[in-house]
């Protein structure tokens, strides 16, 4: 996955540096969407994929820690079964911003909103890194709880930045697009952690 962020880096500098630039306003997004669609990228697909994989290693961990049962948990078929979860996540997410884009008739939010989904993600994807490793080396719950903080202020970060973008773009009132993305955003994460959490001190999600 290191070697994914060089490989990147090296083929595709100004695209790359373009999409970590996406936080930093409106502008970075209209320059970007002018000289390229991320969607239709290596440097997308191939951060999709990495993104997936390393999500679904960090769920398995978190798991094999939170209820010390290597051998339940620590296989190869928990692993595949958490990849292709996360990966329905991402393209239900996907659809998701496809119909409301349909639905109120509005046009270039899907990009501007997968151009931050993207970025976020890869700056989510490079701080996992470290946090995976040391949750692979020292197997401790403190990993686990900074991974899941760092994903819940991405999601937030994600949401923040959504809201602006999308007020940029659309025509929608402000309230209409919080619901929505807190509806996108927030209330999944928030229903993983709680079942998580009742999971591995009840021992059952209800």
């Amino acid at each position: 996955m290191l070697l994914l962020i060089v490989l990147n880096k090296q083929l595709y500098p100004r695209q790359f540096r373009q999409v970590l630039s996406v936080p930093g306003g409106v502008a970075h997004t209209n320059q970007l969407l002018r000289e390229w669609n991320p969607l239709r990228s290596f440097i997308c697909v191939s951060f999709t994929l990495g993104y997936i994989l390393l999500i679904a290693l960090f769920v398995q961990k978190s798991c094999v820690v939170l209820s010390h049962d290597m051998l339940k948990y620590n296989g190869w078929d928990v692993f595949w079964t958490l990849s292709a979860i996360v990966a329905g996540w991402v393209l239900l997410r996907y659809l998701m911003l496809h119909f409301v884009n349909w639905l109120f008739q509005t046009r270039d939010t899907v990009d501007r909103q997968m151009s931050v989904q993207f970025s976020i993600s890869i700056f989510t994807f490079i701080v996992m890194i470290p946090i995976v490793l040391l949750l692979l080396y020292n197997p401790t719950k403190y990993f686990v709880w900074m991974g899941i903080v760092l994903l819940g202020l991405a999601a937030v970060f994600r949401l923040i930045l959504g809201i602006i973008e999308t007020r940029v773009a659309t025509k929608m009132s402000s309230f209409y697009i919080f619901l929505y993305f807190c509806g996108l955003e927030i209330a999944p994460f928030a229903t993983l952690v709680t079942a998580g959490i009742r999971y591995f001190s009840k021992g059952s999600v209800f």
